[in-house]
């Protein structure tokens, strides 16, 4: 019986960031969905942000290079959104600025943990509950 080699990964799915990190939080429990793909033979890939509470903000995510994982983060200057409050309520939105967003997906586990910053500096960071609060990227 042969081995089977996984050469690439790729998957859609959605978040909820139920943890304050650090500061008030902006939105209460966010429904954040991401997609990525990763190509192992050429150890190349991106993720995306598409959506917050259904609401598309297509963020590209950029590899980061931390073994074990595929760990993304974005570039992107600090960018003001208008949201839905509540997902899938698109009557409430809400002005908020995302600074900073990082996916990470254990390679071991299959675990997937999210942030993201908000605020022109970042001062408020919201979770999934299983991110590492040692971090380095915060």
């Amino acid at each position: 019986m042969s081995k089977q080699v996984i050469t690439a990964s790729h998957a859609t799915f959605s978040v909820v960031l139920s943890n304050a990190f650090q500061g008030t939080p902006v939105l209460e429990n966010p429904v954040c969905e991401y997609n990525y793909l990763w190509d192992f033979e050429k150890n190349m890939g991106i993720a995306k942000l598409i959506s917050v509470n259904g609401t598309p903000v297509n963020i590209t995510l950029h590899p980061l290079g931390i073994k074990g994982y595929l760990d993304f983060m974005s570039d992107i200057p600090p960018t003001k959104y208008s949201i839905s409050a509540d997902p899938g309520n698109s009557i409430a939105l809400i002005d908020v600025t995302i600074y900073r967003v990082i996916l990470d997906i254990d390679l071991e586990t299959g675990a997937r943990s999210a942030a993201i910053m908000f605020n022109t500096d970042g001062s408020t960071i919201q979770t999934t509950s299983n991110f590492s609060d040692e971090s380095s990227r915060l």
